[in-house]
């Protein structure tokens, strides 16, 4: 089901709200932005060990899955306790170095990109060139490392799909063994482990670079023909490039009214929150509580430069293609995001 890649989801979340049962997929999907919010911040509510799965898999086929689960045995939020802390704690020494020169140096480099880019009379494809040279720089920056030369595929974020095939599980595992390998090689000159360094990629590159086309394709074709510089940016992304994350319940318990037994699995559609979330969950996109995305505020000074440089800028332009990979259960990921420039 990849209703986060329908034109008409939020018809759909809208029906489904505030809560629905999925039985094809035995989880309880949650669509109202403030239950959303209250499960995020529950104690009776715990991650999704992405980990197990995998090596469940490993268990029953006996296929070579050792990068990925490395990979997910580094993610934070799919721990809980000391684990949880501590694999918190290492991202979080590599993220706030420095932050406020990261955010300037961000800056300028997202206004010389949009500035060398955005020309009247060219065609410009927003993942490859503004997503990921944006998350390129910004690595490069937090781990003190190009990782442009060694990390080819924009898929080891799709580590985290529950639904994918077992020949896409492979390809992905290769992409991060790969990744692995190359981090390796250069251990004494990161900014982190290698294995961190690994989990942080995963962590950030469909999120980051799919939120950030998304959230600008969204903002530029609702003015088709105006002026860059007409256009008012919101403060907050409009647009995730993760339609969901997942809860488990540790106990029975009510919740907003909604009852959820022990260990059923919770479906968060944060997707179902877009374009419309303001106030104190304007930010729902990050997640709440113990498990508030580390990237949060990086991201949003990322989109906040991204928006001062087009709307300096007196062009008019043009939405064209938008394509979603295909395939995709756990991310909305765009292959192709195409504007053109005039005068």
């Amino acid at each position: 089901m990849q209703t986060h890649h329908q034109p008409d989801k939020r018809e759909r979340y809208a029906a489904l709200r505030p809560f629905a049962f999925n039985e094809a997929l035995n989880v309880l999907c949650v669509y109202d932005a403030d239950l959303i919010a209250a499960i995020f911040r529950s104690e009776d509510f715990r991650t999704n060990p992405f980990a197990e799965h995998y090596r469940t898999i490993a268990g029953r086929t006996g296929i070579d899955f050792r990068a990925s689960i490395d990979a997910l045995d580094h993610v934070p939020f799919s721990k809980e306790g000391e684990e949880h802390r501590c694999l918190r704690a290492a991202m979080s020494a590599v993220v706030s170095g420095d932050a406020r020169g990261h955010a300037a140096g961000m800056e300028r480099f997202i206004g010389d990109l949009v500035g060398a880019l955005f020309v009247a009379g060219r065609e410009v494809e927003l993942m490859h060139d503004i997503g990921r040279p944006i998350f390129f720089e910004l690595f490069s920056r937090w781990l003190k490392i190009d990782e442009r030369p060694f990390l080819k595929e924009s898929n080891i974020s799709q580590v985290f799909d529950g639904a994918m095939s077992l020949n896409r599980r492979k390809k992905v595992n290769r992409a991060l063994q790969e990744l692995a390998d190359a981090l390796a090689e250069r251990r004494d000159a990161i900014a982190t482990t290698p294995e961190v360094a690994v989990a942080m990629n995963v962590l950030g590159n469909d999120a980051l670079t799919g939120s950030l086309v998304l959230s600008l394709w969204h903002v530029l074709q609702l003015h088709p023909g105006a002026r860059l510089c007409d256009i008012a940016f919101p403060q907050h992304l409009p647009a995730t490039g993760v339609p969901f994350i997942e809860r488990i319940a540790s106990r029975d318990v009510e919740i907003r009214g909604m009852k959820v037994a022990r260990d059923q699995k919770v479906r968060l559609m944060i997707d179902a929150t877009a374009f419309e979330v303001t106030g104190e969950e304007a930010d729902l996109f990050f997640g709440k509580g113990r498990h508030v995305c580390i990237g949060k505020p990086m991201t949003l000074a990322i989109w906040r430069a991204l928006g001062k440089a087009v709307t300096a800028l007196p062009l008019r332009f043009m939405p064209g293609e938008l394509h979603l990979r295909t395939g995709d259960y756990a991310f909305t990921y765009p292959e192709t995001a195409r504007i053109t420039l005039h005068d």
